[in-house]
């Protein structure tokens, strides 16, 4: 999945927002018409929506690939 730039004149998909899309959100192994259109306002409200949904683990509480947890 990629953010690339919007060249065409679409309309931004996210709600009921009437600004024009600058990016779009392309799939990977999808159709061609399988892209999300969105303007740079709603673009960092999912952004931002996202990074408080998603939030990495600290290399401290990640377990190693022996599965024991912690650092040798």
């Amino acid at each position: 999945m990629e953010v690339i730039e919007c060249k065409n004149n679409i309309k931004c998909e996210l709600g009921a927002c009437k600004n024009r899309a600058t990016h779009a959100v392309k799939f990977d192994r999808v159709g061609i018409r399988s892209r999300i259109y969105a303007c740079d306002k709603c673009i960092n409200a999912l952004y931002a929506a996202i990074g408080r949904t998603v939030v990495p683990k600290s290399v401290e509480t990640a377990k190693t690939k022996t599965g024991k947890g912690g650092a040798r």
